[in-house]
C-alpha cells in the first residue's frame, strides 16, 4: 500500500482554504447585516447549548441562516461504519480519564506550539478572562463526540447524537471567527498567518485529538491493541469530516496520521507570545483543581509529554515534581513489567485524573449554558463525582 505524503506545497495551498460550506453562509449573513450580525451569530452560538435544541437567543433573521447551514451540513455528512465508531468510542469508555489527561497535558499544549494557528485563539477575547471555560468547552466536545451514541445520525440536526450536533456547531463558529478576524485585520493577517482556521490548522488540530492523544496513552503505558488504536483514529476521522476537514487531509491509517502530524509539526512549531499565554492559562486551570503542593505537577507533565517540543513554550521552572514523575514512571514500569499489567500506573494517574475531572464538574459555564457533564455510566466507570 502506497502511503500518502504531504509536501510543503500541498500544505501551503491548504493554508489558503477555509471551509467553503460554512464560510459561504456566514458571508450571506455579513452581506445582509454586516459585521454586527456575524458577532451576534457567534455570541449566540457561544451562549446557546445548541441553536436548534431548546430556546435559542438568536433572532429570527439569523435563525433562517442557521437552519440553512445545518441542512447543508447534514447533506454533506458522509456514511460512517457504525461498528467502527462504537469500537473507537469504547476505547474512550475504557480509558477516558487518561484521554482527558493527554488532552490537557499533551494535545492542547502541542497545538499551542503552532505559532501561526495559535494566534486565532488569542482573538476570541476569552483567553485571559475565561481560560477554565475555554478548556471546559473543548473537553465537553470531546466527551460528546466520544460517548457511545454521540455520533448517531437522526432524521435531521435536531435529532442527531450530541457529538454530531456539537461538531456541526463548532464548524459554524469557526466560520464566524474567520470572518471576524479577517474583518478586523484584513490582508495583513493573510500575509502573516494565511486564512484563519485554515485547512492545515484544522488537520493539525484533528491530529492532536487523535494521533497525539494515542501517543500520549502509549507514553502513559495504557494498554491498547492495534485494532483499538485504528478504531479510535477512525472515529476522529469521522469527526473531522463532520467539521469540514478536506478529504485529502484525513489520513487513512495510523502511519499516515503520524506522517501528517510530523509534517505539520515540522512546518508550524515555533515560539509565540500567544502560545505562551495559552499554556499559562491552561496550567492555571489545571492547578486550580489540585492541592497547592502539587501545583508543579501539570508543567512537569507537559514537559514529559512534549519532550523536545517543550522548547516552543515558556513554562515554569521544573520543581520537585520532576523527581516524582521520574520515580513514578520507573517504579510503575518495573512493577507493571513484573505483574504483566499496567494496574499500578493506571491507579496513580487515575488519582490525578479524578481530581482534574472533579474540578471541571464544579465549574459554572454561565447562566445560559449547562455545566460540564459526563454521562452517568461513564462517571460511574471512571469513579468520578456525580454530575449532580
Amino acid at each position: 500500500m502506497t502511503r500518502r505524503q504531504w509536501t510543503d506545497a500541498d500544505l501551503d495551498a491548504m493554508r489558503m482554504i477555509g471551509d467553503p460550506l460554512a464560510d459561504d453562509l456566514v458571508s450571506e449573513i455579513f452581506a445582509t447585516g454586516e459585521i454586527h450580525a456575524v458577532r451576534r451569530l457567534l455570541r449566540g452560538l457561544v451562549d446557546d447549548d445548541h441553536p436548534l435544541v431548546g430556546t435559542s437567543t438568536l433572532p429570527p433573521e439569523l435563525m433562517v441562516h442557521v437552519e440553512r447551514y445545518f441542512a447543508l451540513s447534514d447533506a454533506s455528512l458522509p456514511e460512517f461504519d457504525p461498528a467502527r465508531l462504537v469500537a473507537g468510542q469504547h476505547v474512550f469508555e475504557l480509558h477516558g480519564p487518561e484521554v482527558l489527561m493527554t488532552l490537557c497535558c499533551y494535545s492542547l499544549p502541542a497545538s499551542y506550539t503552532a505559532s501561526k494557528g495559535v494566534h486565532v485563539l488569542g482573538q476570541t477575547g476569552r483567553l485571559e478572562s475565561h481560560p477554565k471555560r475555554r478548556l471546559l468547552e473543548t473537553t465537553q466536545m470531546v466527551v460528546d463526540v466520544m460517548t457511545p451514541g454521540g455520533l448517531a445520525l437522526g432524521q435531521d440536526a435536531r435529532n442527531h447524537g450530541k457529538g454530531i450536533r456539537s461538531a456541526q456547531k463548532v464548524r459554524l463558529m469557526h466560520a464566524a471567527i474567520r470572518r471576524l478576524v479577517l474583518d478586523a485585520h484584513g490582508t495583513k493577517w493573510i500575509e502573516d498567518y494565511q486564512i484563519p482556521i485554515n485547512q492545515e490548522d484544522l488537520a493539525g488540530t484533528l491530529m492532536t485529538f487523535s494521533r497525539v492523544a494515542l501517543d500520549g496513552l502509549e507514553r502513559l503505558g495504557v494498554p491498547t491493541t492495534l485494532e483499538q488504536r485504528e478504531s479510535y483514529l477512525y472515529t476522529w476521522r469521522a469527526i473531522g469530516r463532520v467539521m469540514g476537514v478536506r478529504e485529502e487531509l484525513i489520513p487513512a491509517d495510523l502511519e499516515e496520521a503520524r506522517t501528517l502530524t510530523d509534517t505539520i509539526r515540522r512546518r508550524q512549531s515555533a515560539k509565540s507570545d500567544t502560545g505562551d499565554a495559552m499554556a499559562a492559562a491552561l496550567l492555571t486551570t489545571m492547578e486550580d483543581s489540585l492541592p497547592r503542593i502539587l501545583h508543579g505537577f501539570p508543567p512537569t507533565l507537559l514537559r514529559y509529554f512534549l519532550e523536545e517540543n517543550v522548547r516552543f513554550l515558556t513554562l515554569p521552572r521544573a520543581n520537585w515534581t520532576r523527581v516524582l514523575v521520574v520515580i513514578m514512571h520507573a517504579m510503575t514500569r518495573a512493577v507493571d513489567l513484573l505483574v504483566g499489567s499496567s494496574r499500578v500506573s493506571r491507579w496513580l494517574y487515575r488519582a490525578f485524573n479524578r481530581r482534574l475531572i472533579d474540578g471541571f464538574l464544579d465549574v459554572e459555564r454561565g447562566p445560559k449554558r449547562p455545566n460540564f457533564a459526563i454521562p452517568d455510566h461513564l462517571a460511574r466507570k471512571w469513579g468520578v463525582a456525580d454530575n449532580d
